[in-house]
């Protein structure tokens, strides 16, 4: 029985690939979901409203979270790391990533995926003049 259970847990397997500002990681998109439903303040929905308001607090809040949970820097003109928005779009990466597992795990016709394959990383920035 816990045979069956690892053989369909290694074949939707998945890596959630995203850029931390230096590079491109990857971290199992499976646990990235668990510790993300684990997580009372990103899927707090009071705390959620307080971001879509813009109150400043939450909104501070709501990116420092974000940074620890991806474990990447915030921006330090000195030291480097993510803007707001670029932590926003690995966060919105990882909620399309995740809609798109659900997606293939439904059943629903998708572009092949392939163990080992994730979404497209959020890349790095495009470069500045």
């Amino acid at each position: 029985m816990l045979r069956r259970w690892l053989q369909r847990r290694v074949q939707k397997a998945l890596l959630f690939s995203y850029w931390d500002g230096k590079r491109v990681r990857r971290q199992d998109g499976e646990r990235l979901w668990r510790r993300y439903m684990l997580n009372q303040k990103l899927t707090d929905p009071l705390f959620l409203r307080d971001v879509e308001a813009g109150k400043p607090e939450a909104v501070e809040e709501f990116f420092a979270e974000i940074a620890t949970f991806f474990d990447v820097p915030r921006y330090d003109e000195k030291t480097g790391g993510l803007t707001d928005e670029e932590l926003g779009r690995v966060y919105l990466a990882f909620l399309a990533w995740v809609e798109q597992k659900k997606t293939r795990d439904s059943g629903s016709p998708t572009s092949s995926p392939t163990a080992g394959m994730g979404s497209s990383p959020s890349g790095p920035p495009p470069p500045t003049s």
